[in-house]
């Protein structure tokens, strides 16, 4: 029997692959990394998903780290594979 998930995977523990998915997809709702960071005291911004508004936002992020020294987290939306 392969293993789909290396040793100790899915099929080791005579689980259905089909649901091998589950607990592992982020999208259902979409986790807001942003307010998470935020909770934590992190600065932050997004979640960004026009491409546009991304340079900029970058731009201020990397200042931020610059200047003030601090971690700075960017929400950024991509396409789910």
């Amino acid at each position: 029997m392969r293993s789909v998930a290396g040793a100790g995977g899915i099929t080791d523990r005579g689980r259905d692959v089909t649901r091998a998915h589950i607990g592992l997809d982020l999208d259902a709702p979409a986790p807001d990394f942003a307010a998470m960071a935020a909770s934590f005291g992190i600065e932050s911004t997004g979640p960004i998903s026009d491409p546009a508004k991304l340079g900029p936002v970058l731009q201020r992020a990397f200042a931020t780290v610059r200047d003030q020294r601090v971690p700075v987290l960017v929400d950024v939306v991509t396409q789910h594979r």
